[in-house]
């Protein structure tokens, strides 16, 4: 019997000879208007949309807002008058560009409540804020003692529209040098305000803002001359008359009187 052996699809469709190709004559087109397709619901395409999105609408509010001088956010309706949060600028890192700025802030500050303090207090606008929290580490005071965790620290930081380069830090050697020259300068002061004679004891001390004195004498009530020598005499009758009573006292204790 002849045997059948499969023939692969490839094999088989390079056996079958192409259809002939034929050309179709052209129709001329029709001058009357084409009629509108009638679509489906499901059948329509997406149409890009022309209003604008919330992001971008916060955005368009914003820079309006900057154009204005107006907060660029939303502020807050519970007013605080004296603020007692304690917020600390930090030197930036290297990852950081001049447009950025880092504080340690009390843990229970959010981002909205350290931009409404930067703008109300400092009129710094704070375009992003991001929010670092710190683990909290061991330490132990003494060698056999319990360690203990310290609290978390809590870092925010900034984007600001202008940037900000921090100062060169001064040498060791500069600031003690600087400080020589300003304590021998508030020493110097000193001794002239020590060393005045006449109305000039009057006058108010230079040497360390005035901290160190010498003292202007408060001012004292007018009293006459007459009036006075008669007030010093009864205090010094008085005075006398006391201790002579005292003298009596001891001498009849002493008699048995």
């Amino acid at each position: 019997m002849p045997r059948n052996v499969p023939v692969s699809a490839r094999r088989l469709a390079r056996s079958i000879a192409p259809k002939p190709f034929i050309p179709k004559p052209q129709v001329e087109q029709s001058t009357e208007p084409e009629k509108p397709v009638q679509t489906r619901p499901w059948d329509k395409k997406w149409v890009p949309k022309t209003e604008e999105t919330n992001s971008q609408r916060i955005f368009r509010r914003a820079q309006e807002a900057i154009e204005q001088g107006q907060p660029h956010f939303r502020v807050g309706g519970k007013e605080v008058y004296f603020p007692q949060a304690k917020i600390t600028l930090l030197r930036p890192s290297a990852k950081h560009t001049p447009y950025q700025a880092k504080f340690i802030v009390p843990r229970n500050f959010n981002k909205l409540d350290l931009r409404d303090y930067l703008f109300h207090v400092y009129g710094l606008r704070a375009l992003n804020v991001t929010t670092q929290l710190l683990w909290s580490r061991w330490e132990r005071e003494q060698p056999g003692r319990p360690r203990y965790r310290t609290p978390q620290i809590k870092k925010m930081t900034i984007e600001m529209e202008d940037p900000f380069i921090w100062p060169e830090p001064v040498s060791e050697e500069v600031q003690k040098t600087e400080y020589r020259m300003e304590l021998h300068e508030e020493i110097r002061k000193y001794a002239e305000d020590v060393d005045r004679i006449g109305s000039d004891k009057l006058k108010p001390p230079k040497a360390f803002s005035g901290l160190v004195g010498p003292y202007v004498p408060p001012p004292e009530p007018f009293v006459p001359k007459n009036l006075k020598r008669q007030l010093t005499n009864k205090k010094k009758a008085a005075e006398q008359a006391q201790s002579h009573a005292k003298d009596e006292e001891l001498v009849k204790n002493y008699l048995g009187l």
